[in-house]
């Protein structure tokens, strides 16, 4: 926020730093005054490429992202009506280009505290039905994984597997776009196996259909039984 809140200009910018760092901060203060023409042209989709067409330099963007990401851990100091607006802003614009961006760890935590102020009972609510349900899924995924990790290293496929457990805003998405309820959720908790080729990708994925039969829907807890145990 230099150039915008200090007498500092671009030009002492330039020569205390370089023309690089003052053309970031100068792009930086430019995304701050985006004004748009039309309503249409102020909807969220937009904005988000409005912002990644105006920038040269994608540093911009990942420092813009850096900084919504300290707001949102920030924001219980905010008025509630300012909480809402700037976590409903964070889920329509910031979350998204963080994910087209590939920056998944900070698109789910963006959506994550973005969620628990736009949807403050259902968050509350979710965070406890997988709370709940996180015990007994941490020890399938947990034997998942070492299933997966020795049957990849036996085909000589370097690979690395990890469980993870979805955020809330994507079980909500879910949830209301297909009409479900918290338990006909098979997906909460994950694997992600990432392989070195396209080549290992099928074969690893040959692998899980080895491994893996379907799960009939009356088994609710389980995401995967194992063929042969």
């Amino acid at each position: 926020d230099v150039l915008e809140d200090t007498p500092t200009t671009k030009d002492i910018l330039e020569s205390e730093f370089d023309g690089v760092v003052a053309d970031i901060v100068d792009g930086l203060s430019k995304l701050n005054h985006l004004e748009f023409k039309s309503k249409e042209e102020a909807q969220a989709e937009s904005f988000r490429k409005m912002l990644l067409a105006m920038v040269s330099d994608i540093r911009v963007v990942l420092i813009k992202l850096a900084d919504r990401l300290h707001n949102m851990r920030t924001l219980v100091a905010m008025s509630a009506e300012k909480q809402v607006r700037i976590s409903r802003e964070t889920l329509e614009v910031y979350a998204p280009i963080a994910h087209r961006l590939g920056m998944f760890s900070v698109k789910n935590e963006l959506e994550d505290l973005a969620f628990r102020y736009v949807y403050p009972l259902r968050s509350r609510t979710l965070r406890k039905k997988v709370d709940d349900a996180r015990y007994n899924r941490f020890q399938i995924i947990s034997k998942l994984e070492e299933q997966l990790d020795a049957s990849l290293a036996s085909a000589s496929i370097k690979a690395s597997v990890n469980g993870r457990e979805k955020n809330l805003d994507s079980l909500y998405k879910k949830m209301k776009e297909k009409q479900l309820t918290f338990q006909e959720v098979f997906d909460v908790f994950a694997i992600r196996i990432v392989v070195e080729s396209v080549d290992d990708c099928y074969r690893a994925l040959g692998i899980c259909h080895g491994l893996y039969k379907p799960v009939p829907r009356k088994f609710k807890d389980y995401i995967a039984v194992p063929k042969h145990n």
